[in-house]
């Protein structure tokens, strides 16, 4: 059934709610966090890291879904009309590494995420409709694809490719890990789950 209502509407009443939530909801971590200024220690020791053995605890969309910090990229993950990227979130079968931008570094876009990259194609009533509501939809993949590796452990210099095709890679500069291109600091890095891991950055990968 057709939403009733603009896909943006929508998704500007859901920012709102969530960066309400995000002031009250607890914080909820799996395991002791990593020191943001060293936070790569023992990343590759799965085998002392009883939630990597252990089969049966949480898996990556389970440690997205419970971060207060990156609660609009998540919601935003969960709310995909493709179910492909939260499948393999859920597939302990698939590792994967997402970068979650944190709530500062969503509100702080210059467009919406269900915009086009290409301020050329974000003409008034650009998003209304269905064909519309298709185009949000699709931008909004794009966005998400943009931010999600398929390795895990993700180790220093080494570049990999988003899901969107975006080369990545990281470094740790007088103190602080920035991923590049962009130089975008890595605010903390979680810890792993059996399938992947949740890295959240201060700012968003560039994919055009």
């Amino acid at each position: 059934m057709r939403c009733q209502f603009a896909l943006p509407t929508l998704f500007a009443f859901a920012f709102f709610i969530l960066s309400l939530a995000a002031a009250v909801l607890p914080v909820t971590d799996f395991g002791p966090s990593k020191n943001p200024q060293n936070p790569f220690i023992d990343m590759d020791n799965s085998q002392n890291n009883p939630m990597i053995q252990d089969a049966g605890g949480p898996i990556v969309s389970d440690a997205l879904s419970v971060q207060r910090d990156v609660s609009i990229f998540s919601e935003i993950v969960r709310g995909l009309t493709n179910h492909q990227i939260l499948d393999r979130l859920e597939d302990k079968g698939q590792n994967t590494t997402v970068l979650a931008p944190q709530n500062s570094a969503m509100k702080a876009l210059p467009r919406k995420p269900w915009e086009d990259p290409d301020p050329r194609n974000n003409v008034e009533g650009a998003f209304l409709g269905h064909d519309g509501e298709k185009r949000a939809a699709a931008n909004l993949e794009r966005f998400v694809r943009a931010h999600i590796i398929p390795v895990s452990p993700f180790k220093e210099n080494e570049k990999v490719q988003t899901l969107e095709g975006v080369t990545v890679w990281w470094t740790t500069e007088n103190g602080i890990t920035k991923l590049y291109p962009g130089g975008i600091e890595v605010k903390e890095v979680k810890n792993p789950v059996p399938n992947g891991q949740i890295w959240t950055l201060t700012g968003v990968v560039q994919y055009t």
